[in-house]
């Protein structure tokens, strides 16, 4: 297979399929609004246009309450009385929160009192659908560069069996065994969840539990809902849950994967399953997607058609795709690590020289990797990927010297 051709050999056809448009209001970071209105009219004509942006959730109330510590962005629509819209506006200011006006007509009193206390826009409620998307964003935009986030790298299966999972796991323990990062891992395969399992966790809180109670889930509740080792914590799935959850409580994935996002320096998610449409939303805001395959031509056949589906559907930009080469071999002659690439079209590539029977082995210790005898290599190898693809800090190993020199 060492030729120029590769790819036709195998036999790859390039798709001509035309990439589908990306929804065009999409926010970048997630905002809690409370929307203060009270004409019923103009309230549902913000809740049909509000309910086209994707990252938002939106709650309504007539009058200001303490609700509001629990959103990061108002809406406030005035009406014609200026002494009460004046006192919302301060007390909204309060609360340090950001906060746009819905007017028509507004006085230069109002005007005065929200520029002092820094209105994000004041929009004309015939322009709601031109402008306050933008304001939208821009609120959005301000939050990211405030707020600590931590990047989501996907881990899929070209190929069902490739060894997400098990690549999941090494990933994940080693990187907090060798920092002090806060790593969170998801499983996300609802059919099959088996990360649980081979960390060795007796989890009773799952996946499904935390989308059923996401409103519920504050930064407390999101670390304390995982099960934890040190520094490394897991969201674990119940294997056949999908069955009996609705797709309406799946699509609130997102939403959950941004909670975690915000309170950890690094989340990991196994996509064991590959691509399924309520996973698609956690594909869009991955970091990168590490594509996980072997050697060998069926694997790298369905590696090919999930790449062109991530890339030429759902719109991922190939810099973000890196392929592991798991159960790597050098006496596997007959596909070389050259002709990977030229099939996949991606030249970022790793390799991990696992085998059933240390998976196995890590599995029936309850480590996926540190705590099975002839590891080391295996350790280097996945060390080296998190090495050039993580940004996480390695703290500097103390020595004998430097704690002598350091007394001195």
């Amino acid at each position: 297979m060492n030729n120029q051709n590769s790819n036709n050999i195998i036999g790859f056809s390039e798709s001509n399929s035309a990439p589908i448009d990306r929804d065009k209001l999409a926010l970048p970071f997630p905002l809690n609004c409370l929307v203060i209105c009270q004409n019923p009219t103009m309230r549902q004509h913000l809740s049909t246009y509000l309910a086209t942006v994707t990252n938002l959730k939106v709650d309504y109330c007539t009058v200001l309450d303490s609700n509001v510590n629990n959103h990061n962005l108002v809406i406030f629509v005035l009406d014609s009385n200026d002494l009460k819209a004046k006192d919302n506006i301060k007390e909204i200011a309060k609360h340090d929160i950001n906060f746009i006006l819905v007017a028509d007509n507004i006085s230069n009193d109002v005007i005065r009192t929200a520029v002092h206390f820094k209105v994000k826009d004041i929009i004309s409620q015939q322009d709601v659908e031109q402008e306050l998307f933008n304001s939208l964003l821009n609120s959005a935009n301000e939050l990211i560069q405030t707020s600590k986030i931590a990047p989501l790298y996907t881990v899929i299966n070209g190929k069902p069996g490739s060894g997400a999972s098990f690549i999941t796991s090494c990933l994940g323990e080693i990187s907090a065994n060798i920092s002090n990062e806060e790593i969170a891992i998801i499983d996300a395969d609802l059919n099959y969840g088996s990360l649980a399992d081979t960390f060795n966790f007796d989890a009773n809180y799952y996946l499904t539990d935390a989308l059923n109670e996401l409103d519920k889930l504050d930064n407390t509740a999101i670390k304390s809902m995982m099960q934890k080792r040190d520094n490394l914590s897991l969201l674990a799935s119940k294997p056949y849950t999908q069955l009996n959850t609705n797709s309406q409580t799946l699509g609130y994935l997102d939403q959950l994967v941004w909670k975690v996002k915000l309170n950890h320096d690094l989340v990991l998610v196994d996509l064991s399953r590959g691509i399924e449409r309520f996973t698609i939303p956690l594909l869009n805001l991955s970091s990168k997607v590490l594509i996980v395959v072997q050697q060998n031509i069926l694997n790298l056949r369905e590696a090919k058609v999930l790449i062109q589906q991530l890339t030429q559907h759902l719109g991922i930009d190939t810099d973000k795709l890196h392929i592991i080469v798991n159960r790597y071999s050098t006496k596997n002659s007959n596909i070389s690590l050259d002709d990977i690439k030229k099939v996949l079209n991606i030249d970022k590539l790793y390799v991990v020289s696992n085998n059933y029977q240390l998976a196995n082995a890590g599995i029936d210790s309850g480590s996926p990797l540190l705590k099975v005898a002839d590891h080391k290599v295996i350790q280097e190898e996945v060390s080296h990927i998190i090495g050039e693809l993580f940004p996480i800090e390695v703290p500097v190993k103390t020595t004998l010297l430097s704690k002598i020199f350091r007394r001195l």
